[in-house]
C-alpha cells in the first residue's frame, strides 16, 4: 500500500497550482478577425421609409425602394433579395421589365439605374445621369423599348432601355396639349392616347392607355 505524507500531499497541491498557472497563461483574451465571421441568416420586416414599389404579374415579384436607397425584391417562398444603390439617395419610382428579369429604377439623385435579378443577387447593369432636368416619375409601356421620362419642368425625356441612352426626341410641357400632338399619337399608335398629369412642380405621372 502506497504511503501519504504530509510533504507529498503538499508537493501535489504546487504541482497542480504551477500547472493551472501555466494553462490560464495560454488563453487569448483578444478577439481576431479569423476568429469569426459575420453573416446575414434572415431579414424580417416591411423595408422602412418605402418610397416605391413595383410588381411584375408574370413572375410574382414586388420590388420596394426606401428613401435610404435600398431594394428589396420579393416572390415566391425562398425569393427574397435585399441590395442598395451606390448612393443613399431615395428611390422615386420604380418599373419592371415584365418578365425579362430587368427593374428600372429613378433615384433622388436625378439617376436612372437598370437592374439585372436574373443572377442570384441582382446587379446594375447601367445608371444614366440626368444633367439639366430634375427627374419626377418614369414609365415603361409593356412590352416596349422606350422609358418616358418625367421633369420637373414639364418635359417628357425618351431613354431606349436596350442601349439606355436619352434620344433626341423630347415631348417639350408646351407641345404636349396641342391638337396636332395628339393627332400625331392616333396616326402612330391607332387607338392609343397618351395621358399627362402636371403639377406646379412638373410631370408627376405618365400613363398610355
Amino acid at each position: 500500500m502506497k504511503k501519504f505524507t504530509f510533504k507529498g500531499v503538499l508537493d501535489g497541491f504546487r504541482s497542480s497550482v504551477s500547472q493551472q498557472q501555466r494553462n490560464d497563461q495560454e488563453i487569448v483574451e483578444t478577439l481576431r478577425p479569423e476568429n469569426f465571421e459575420v453573416s446575414k441568416t434572415f431579414r424580417h420586416g416591411f423595408p422602412f421609409q418605402p418610397t416605391a414599389i413595383a410588381f411584375d404579374p408574370i413572375q410574382h415579384l414586388l420590388a420596394i425602394g426606401t428613401k435610404t436607397g435600398s431594394l428589396r425584391i420579393l416572390g415566391r417562398p425562398g425569393v427574397d433579395s435585399h441590395v442598395r444603390h451606390e448612393f443613399d439617395a431615395a428611390v422615386l419610382q420604380a418599373v419592371f421589365l415584365t418578365n425579362e428579369g430587368g427593374l428600372i429604377t429613378a433615384t433622388a439623385d436625378d439617376h436612372l439605374h437598370l437592374w439585372d435579378f436574373r443572377q442570384k443577387r441582382p446587379q446594375v447593369v447601367h445608371s444614366l445621369k440626368f444633367q439639366r432636368e430634375r427627374i419626377t416619375c418614369i414609365h415603361l409601356p409593356l412590352q416596349s423599348k422606350w422609358l418616358y421620362v418625367g421633369s420637373e419642368r414639364g418635359n417628357i425625356h425618351v431613354v431606349n432601355i436596350e442601349s439606355f441612352v436619352v434620344s433626341g426626341y423630347v415631348i417639350n410641357w408646351n407641345k404636349a396639349i396641342e391638337i396636332l400632338f395628339l393627332k400625331w399619337l392616333f396616326e402612330a399608335y391607332g387607338n392609343l392616347a397618351a395621358l399627362f398629369s402636371y403639377s406646379p412642380d412638373g410631370i408627376f405621372a405618365v400613363e398610355w392607355c
